[in-house]
This record gives structure tokens, sequence and C-alpha cells, in this order.
């Protein structure tokens, strides 16, 4: 609740939910035992033909095997946001905190693919970012920075059970339009950093151990290798760098929209073109190394 009260706080003509340009996504990724990537995410806004409208989205990525991709592309009677906009169903899949408690859930049924994971909460308490624009504002929430989790996601005779670790994270606003977005994480055994930058917008966190890290002078950077740096120097000796793996996919901006709703959508500078790939994470901290793994996504 504490999330859509900003939002709503933050409106200035009205409630932002009515802006052309409002979106709002759901986001969840897990980092499984066997080195698999899952990514379920949903997002809704106005700036196709309808207003209200949702696309849902759960992959799999999995090592040495053809991978899970899966879309539901909804109208507005077909998505139901919860009152709190802690979740979004859209038609018979749903993602978000549904039950009672601080858990997350994702659940697909389709003779395409079946999902059913469940996150429990954990890491840090992560500040919620928010920052304007010319466009209006734009708000994150990071409910779950180092989660259990643990479940199904099949398509036929691919996939499975799976055990991991995972983020869920919170979007919405007017603002942001068209502005490069970036997340990078690290996660492990007593590690949870991590960075999720949407132009002005930066929500980070970092614990090591029972060691909360200040984010104050945390600075991303990519290097020549294709290699992202989180320097957290010279407020705190440490610096973690995430090599990106080839689990993991791209995914071109607009294939979900028709012909008219990519020329509407191209306009407001949204709907840009997706990354994101499980990598391995160094974190070199006070003179200590640790291999953890990672997670890069970029939106562009």
């Amino acid at each position: 609740m504490l999330f859509v009260s900003l939002l709503s706080a933050l409106g200035c003509a009205g409630p932002p939910t009515d802006a052309l340009t409002w979106r709002e996504q759901w986001e969840l990724f897990v980092l499984t035992e066997d080195g698999s990537l899952i990514e379920g995410r949903v997002a809704t806004g106005n700036t196709g033909l309808y207003r209200g409208q949702g696309h849902f989205r759960a992959n799999r990525w999995m090592p040495g095997t053809t991978p899970i991709l899966f879309s539901m592309d909804g109208g507005p009677a077909d998505v139901d946001v919860g009152d709190g906009h802690e979740s979004v169903r859209v038609g018979s899949a749903l993602l978000g905190q549904y039950e009672d408690g601080p858990h997350w859930t994702l659940r697909l049924a389709h003779e395409e693919a079946n999902a059913i994971v469940h996150v429990d909460p954990g890491g840090p308490s992560v500040d919620m970012a928010t920052s304007m624009d010319s466009n209006g504002q734009w708000t994150v929430a990071v409910p779950i920075a180092h989660g259990q989790a643990h479940g199904w996601f099949t398509a036929g005779r691919r996939g499975g059970k799976f055990e991991g670790r995972a983020i869920a994270i919170h979007r919405g606003g007017d603002g942001a339009m068209g502005q490069p977005r970036a997340l990078v994480s690290a996660i492990g055994p007593g590690i949870s950093i991590g960075l999720d930058q949407h132009g002005a917008t930066r929500a980070a966190w970092a614990q090591i151990g029972d060691r909360q890290i200040p984010t104050d002078s945390l600075i991303l950077t990519v290097n020549e290798q294709g290699q992202s740096v989180l320097d957290f120097r010279p407020m705190v000796d440490l610096v973690v760098t995430v090599t990106p793996s080839a689990i993991g996919g791209s995914f071109p901006g607009h294939t979900n929209l028709l012909a008219a709703e990519r020329i509407i959508a191209s306009a407001a500078g949204s709907f840009a073109d997706r990354t994101v790939h499980r990598g391995r994470a160094t974190v070199d901290f006070e003179g200590s190394n640790t291999t953890v793994n990672g997670l890069v996504l970029t939106v562009h």
C-alpha cells in the first residue's frame, strides 16, 4: 500500500495512473541452484491503444537445452491489479504478493507452460526510490532483495523442480520515459548486493554477513570486457564485478504490440529493448575475494 500511496501523492493534475505515459511493472528473478535463470514479469500501462492493457512474460533459461519462453497479453478486462498494487493478474497468470504474508508467487497454467514459484522474503531492507522529470515521476521498490525460491517451471519435458535465490522488484509511474535502465546484482551465501538504476531513479542495497554497506558513493560502470562493475569506493573498500554468461536472452521492445501501438509507444519512448543474463559476480571486500551468482539486466 505504501507504494501506491506514494505514487498518488506525487500526482499533480490528477492520479498518475490516468496519464498516457503511465506504466507499472512487477518483476521476479530467480537464480536456481541448477544454473538456470527464471524471469517473471508483468507490465501494465496506458501507452497502447487501450488503457490498462497487461503483458505477462515468464521465461526459464537452462544450461544445455532450449529455453522456455512464455507470453500472455490481455486487454483491460483481463487485468486485475491488487488494491495496494502488491500483485497483478493477466488472465489466469499472476505475479506478486497474492497470499497472506510478504512472500511472492508466480503462477501460470497453460498448454505451452506451467509454473508455480513461491518466494520467501529475505535480505536487507531497501529504501524505496523515486524521482521526478519533465514527464512525471518514477518509483522503484525492492520488496525482496534476497529471497529463497522453490517450485517448478515446465514445458513438456523441459524444466522441472528447482530451488534458488530470488529478487522481486515493483516499479511504476509516468516518468523516466526513454531513459536507459540497468539492474546489476550479486547474490549468494551471506551476500546481497544490487543496484536498479533507471534514469535518475536508483534503488541500491548491499549487505555482507550482518553488515549493512552504505551505498552513497556507489557508481556503476561497464568495462571493455563487457563486465558490469559496482564500485562502492571511497566510502567502502568494496568492488563487485559481474561477468554475464550465456544463460539469458534479449527481447525487442515492440514485439507484443500491434502496428498502430508500436507507433504510439515509440513516440512516447516506451517498451525499449531488454536484455537479461545470469552471471558470476566477484566480490572484492576489504582485501577478501568471494565469487557468487550474479544478474545483469539492461533496457535501452
